[in-house]
């Protein structure tokens, strides 16, 4: 993983210092055919077979979210939907109004989390100090 360090101040106490902060910057992304490609290259399926349960696996979890339920996907993690709103004075009161918006949010397993522990042996971080290309920063995601 590459990172680089990036400078920030603190929005409750704008006066102090600011102080500098590892980010993980993201110079690639895996489509889902790549990720087709390497899944039907460890075993017997082929790359289309592949393709195709994970485009349905992408339709079942939009539809299983919009249904309202939670989506458990093993090591990886579950997925949700939560609201983002305001509060009403009661509970009577209260009504979709006061929803602004639906977010999806992922929660990690215990094994995806260890997975990209500093400890892991697998996980090796490079320092940059510049990046040429457009980058996507991965700091914090915790939606979908």
């Amino acid at each position: 993983m590459i990172y680089k360090v990036i400078e920030r101040k603190n929005p409750q106490k704008r006066e102090e210092a600011p102080k500098y902060y590892g980010m993980i910057v993201s110079m690639d992304q895996i489509t889902i055919e790549e990720i087709a490609s390497r899944i039907s290259s460890s075993c017997t399926v082929t790359r289309h077979d592949c393709l195709a349960v994970l485009s349905a696996l992408q339709e079942q979890i939009i539809y299983a979210l919009q249904e309202g339920k939670r989506v458990h996907l093993g090591d990886i993690g579950c997925f949700r939907v939560i609201v983002n709103g305001l509060g009403s004075e009661t509970a009577e009161d209260y009504n979709t109004s006061y929803m602004k918006r639906l977010k999806v949010y992922f929660t990690p397993n215990k094994k995806l989390k260890s997975s990209i522990a500093l400890g892991n042996s697998d996980i090796s971080l490079q320092r940059v100090d510049f990046i040429e290309e457009e980058e996507s920063e991965t700091e914090g995601e915790e939606t979908v």
